[in-house]
């Protein structure tokens, strides 16, 4: 059973019709959980979960939060190149800003200066994923996890995560097969405003409460 710990219920903002806040809505109704509709530009109040875009859950922390995409310990799982950058290189890299999240998407460069964006960027070699995975972790085990890229007819089931998970980390991580065969890292992810992917709400839901309570204690 979802364990709220000491936070109320769920707060989303109002409009919200994401697969997330669907799913969470029905999950609440079905077990009277507490949930508040929140005007757009108004914070999630203190004692409740929110649910929603990265910007609007950073107003809520009331604090700036710097990516990890590439978490040293993940670092042995990237199979490819991976390093920070100042400079827009003319080659082809796949890149994405460092600084914040969703300052740009990240998108692959043409070796030009086309589309050039302001660093720091996040830069990496460019690979070739044929599925992709998203899994829940909190407080260093996987709650649930789902498929999210790829096969979309055959939608494969999740690979057991078999790596070694620092008992304090709560995040989303994700990983696939490359096209070489290797299962790589794609990122990983702060514990708050990911897409839901999977079937099982109840861990999805469960990862939530872990991971803005894990944020509000990095933010003390």
């Amino acid at each position: 059973m979802l364990n709220l710990k000491q936070f109320k219920g769920f707060a989303l903002v109002k409009g919200d019709t994401s697969v997330e806040a669907n799913s969470l809505l029905l999950y609440s109704v079905l077990h009277d959980i507490p949930r508040k509709m929140i005007p757009k530009g108004v914070r999630c109040p203190e004692d409740f979960v929110p649910s929603g875009s990265v910007e609007w859950c950073l107003a809520s922390l009331n604090k700036t939060c710097t990516p990890d995409y590439y978490p040293e310990w993940l670092l042995p799982h990237l199979h490819r190149r991976v390093w920070m950058e100042n400079n827009w290189l003319l080659e082809p890299v796949f890149i994405k800003p460092a600084d914040r999240y969703k300052r740009f998407n990240g998108f692959v460069t043409t070796g030009s200066y086309r589309k050039k964006k302001k660093p720091p960027f996040w830069c990496s070699t460019i690979v070739q994923f044929e599925n992709e995975w998203r899994y829940y972790i909190s407080h260093g085990k996987v709650l649930t996890s789902g498929w999210y890229s790829g096969d979309e007819i055959n939608t494969p089931q999740s690979p057991p995560l078999n790596i070694e998970i620092p008992s304090s980390y709560c995040g989303a991580v994700d990983f696939g097969f490359l096209k070489t065969g290797e299962f790589a890292l794609v990122e990983a992810n702060h514990p708050f405003a990911c897409g839901w992917y999977g079937k099982d709400t109840e861990n999805y839901l469960q990862w939530l409460v872990d991971g803005w309570e894990y944020m509000l204690e990095k933010s003390s």
